[in-house]
C-alpha cells in the first residue's frame, strides 16, 4: 500500500509547464547571444586582421624584390617584367584598383598554400604540394604569397588541401600631400601622381625616391579559385585591414 501510494502521488509536468520552460529557456539563449554575440565577431575579426598583418610582411616583400622571371632588360616595354622593383611597385600600385567583375587581371591576392619543397617555380616560390594529408614541414611547407589574379598559378594554388587560411585581395592607392600638407588618400585611382599634380605615365617619370601608398585588404568569402574568380572588385565592403606603406627606388 505505501508503494501504490508513493508511485500514485508522482506525475510529470504540464503543458503549461512546459511552455513556461521553454519560455525561460529562450530568453536565456537571446541574452546570452546579445552579450556574447559581438564579442564573437570582435574575435573573428581579430583573427582576420592578424592574418592579413601577417600577410602585409609579404606585400612588403613583394613590392621591394624583382625575381629572375620578372626581370627585364628593356624599360618600360608594357610585358610583365621589370628593369627595377620600384618599376614593378609603380605598375601594381596603380593598376591594382582597375578591373570590374569578369576582367580583373591586376587585382592582388594575398595567402598561403602548401608548398612542396622539393619543386620550385621559376619565380622562386614552391610548387602546389598535391600529396593531400602530409606532414608539415617535412612533406610540404606553407608559403605566403602575394599573386596577381591573372598568374597561372593561382588557379592551381586556391584549392582544397593546398591553400591554408583565408584568401585577402588587396587594393592600393597612392598616398599624396594636400594643400594644407596633410597625406591623404589620392582619389585618382589607377594613376600615380607626381608632387606638382601631373600624372607620371612610369617609373622613371617619377621624381621622387619614395612611393607612399595605402594597402587596404579584403577578406574574400571562400578561399578557394571560384570566390576570387566571381568577385567584384567594387563591391569589397569594408576593408579588415589597413596599413600604410613605402617603397623606395
Amino acid at each position: 500500500m505505501k508503494n501504490s501510494s508513493r508511485i500514485s502521488s508522482l506525475h510529470g509536468f504540464t503543458l503549461v509547464e512546459t511552455v513556461i520552460a521553454m519560455g525561460i529557456i529562450t530568453i536565456m539563449i537571446t541574452g546570452f547571444l546579445a552579450a556574447f554575440g559581438p564579442a564573437v565577431n570582435g574575435i573573428k575579426k581579430s583573427i582576420s586582421s592578424q592574418e592579413a598583418n601577417r600577410l602585409a610582411g609579404a606585400l612588403e616583400n613583394e613590392l621591394n624584390i624583382l625575381s629572375e622571371d620578372e626581370l627585364d632588360t628593356v624599360a618600360d616595354n608594357g610585358d610583365d617584367k621589370y628593369v627595377t622593383a620600384f618599376e614593378k611597385a609603380f605598375e601594381w600600385i596603380k593598376a591594382s584598383n582597375a578591373g570590374t567583375q569578369g576582367s580583373h587581371p591586376d587585382m592582388l591576392l594575398l595567402y598561403q598554400y602548401r608548398g612542396d619543397p622539393t619543386s620550385v617555380n621559376p619565380d622562386g616560390t614552391l610548387a602546389p604540394y598535391t600529396g593531400g594529408s602530409g606532414i608539415p614541414g617535412e612533406d610540404y611547407v606553407l608559403q605566403s604569397v602575394v599573386r596577381r589574379f591573372s598568374e597561372t598559378s593561382v588557379e592551381s594554388e586556391l584549392k582544397p588541401q593546398i591553400v591554408e587560411g583565408h584568401v585577402f585581395c588587396a587594393k592600393l592607392t597612392q598616398l599624396v600631400y594636400n594643400a594644407s600638407g596633410e597625406l591623404v588618400v589620392s582619389t585618382r585611382l589607377n594613376e600615380i601622381i607626381e608632387p606638382h599634380g601631373t600624372a607620371a605615365t612610369t617609373s622613371t617619370n617619377f621624381p621622387e625616391a619614395v612611393l607612399l601608398f595605402r594597402a587596404e585588404f579584403y577578406l574574400l568569402k571562400s578561399n578557394l579559385y571560384a570566390a576570387a574568380e566571381n568577385l567584384d572588385p567594387t563591391k569589397l565592403g569594408k576593408p579588415v585591414f589597413t596599413r600604410n606603406m613605402a617603397v623606395r627606388r
